[in-house]
């Protein structure tokens, strides 16, 4: 179960590993407040804010933890967010997609779906994972609509999971993909995305 340097590609995006030479770009798409709101821990104001960040999933990235991407725009070649593997565990083939962050002109689109698409098909096919989780903030509607519409199993909430950026706390709401789901899920993503 080895993450590769790898890029996933689909009709509306790319995928293609967070580099440092992403910073710029993604700074600039991603200093809207509104993308940030229900993240327990950032709020992007400053280039410096995004530089950490890339820095930090790159580190972790080298311990072999994480596998960052930057979500590509196949129609201007441009960045329009961000997402990646997270809390890989080999031992048990799972792990988590996570730092799911998109500019919002493309929110309500068949963006996130197809990045859902494409990192789920690379789970489930090329690194054999039996295991998939998302998870977010219990007060994040919009995010629970989205996992739920593309076939998340909605696994419970975990009371006081985080301490958000503001000092509040956050219950976090799981979800899960199984390898028995996925020719289910691949089918209705697959539907979405041609609806």
């Amino acid at each position: 179960m080895n993450v590769t340097h790898t890029e996933l590609v689909g009709d509306f995006v790319k995928l293609v590993p967070m580099e440092k030479i992403h910073i710029q770009e993604l700074y600039e798409i991603g200093n809207d407040k509104a993308i940030w709101a229900h993240s327990p821990f950032t709020t992007i104001e400053t280039i410096d804010d995004m530089k950490s960040i890339v820095e930090e999933a790159l580190y972790q990235k080298q311990l072999g933890t994480e596998f960052p991407f930057v979500i590509i725009s196949r129609e201007n070649n441009k960045a329009i967010g961000s997402t990646r593997f997270m809390d890989i565990s080999k031992d048990n083939k799972s792990l988590e997609i996570g730092w799911t962050w998109l500019n919002p002109t493309v929110w309500g689109t068949k963006v996130n779906v197809e990045c859902k698409y494409l990192l789920l098909k690379y789970c489930f096919e090329n690194l054999k994972t039996i295991r998939v989780q998302l998870k977010t903030d219990e007060e994040n509607i919009r995010s629970q609509k989205a996992i739920e519409r593309i076939g998340g199993v909605r696994e419970g909430t975990l009371r006081n999971h985080m301490i958000r950026k503001d000092g509040t706390y956050r219950n976090s709401v799981f979800y899960s993909f199984i390898d028995t789901d996925w020719k289910y899920v691949k089918n209705k993503l697959q539907l979405l995305l041609c609806t």
